[in-house]
């Protein structure tokens, strides 16, 4: 008799777990979904500001705080004005440091991380061999540390898409990595969870237009 209170608080607490995370969960594909709709910067910058509330609410779970930096990295390919950019590339850092310190998926938090230095070369054309490399490195590092991730291969792909023909990069060069790319994300399609999901379509876009340079 004395057994079934502790089962059934148990039980309790499984469903209240559950539901927390489907909230989370939610929460975080909303978020998503206007981030891909989103026409003004006005709309990213909301985005972004939702993301910022849901890490603050969840602050033992890293998948906010990645969320947070990738609407902000998106931000910065909005925003005109250079000091701008960088300041809000540097917030995003600071989340994906402390995404990091929550031992959040490393592969994924590297490729973010050579996302973010894509969006430093935005800022000054000059830092195009700094930062292209940086994001070569550390792409490589988290294609190695998972070599399912797709948007490892895919950012890759892109780096060297924007790099000049003299110096490895261009269509001819980046397709097969799109390519590699694109199998990852079918594999991934339907994916559950807070996780990182984007990618895909601007894969397709790079694809299609790597094709129709040929």
């Amino acid at each position: 008799m004395k057994k079934l209170p502790i089962l059934t608080f148990v039980a309790f607490i499984a469903t209240a777990s559950f539901g927390q995370t489907s909230t989370l969960e939610q929460a975080v594909n909303e978020g998503l979904t206007l981030l891909d709709s989103a026409r003004t910067i006005q709309d990213v910058q909301s985005v972004v500001n939702r993301f910022q509330r849901i890490a603050m609410a969840e602050p033992a779970r890293w998948e906010p705080l990645y969320h947070q930096a990738y609407s902000q990295i998106t931000l910065s390919f909005w925003e005109q004005d250079g000091n701008t950019k960088d300041k809000i590339l540097d917030e995003a850092e600071s989340a994906i440091e402390k995404a990091l310190e929550l031992k959040g998926d490393i592969s994924e938090l590297h490729a973010l991380q050579a996302f973010l230095y894509q969006g430093r070369i935005q800022v000054n054309a000059s830092r195009g061999m700094t930062y292209s490399m940086k994001a070569k490195e550390i792409l490589e590092q988290a294609m190695r540390e998972n070599t399912d991730n797709p948007r490892a291969f895919f950012l890759m792909a892109q780096n060297i898409y924007y790099t000049p023909e003299g110096f490895g990069g261009g269509c001819a060069n980046a397709l097969p990595v799109f390519m590699a790319a694109r199998e990852r994300f079918e594999k991934e399609q339907g994916k559950m969870g807070c996780g990182p999901k984007w990618g895909a379509k601007t894969n397709a876009r790079l694809i299609e237009q790597c094709n129709n340079e040929k």
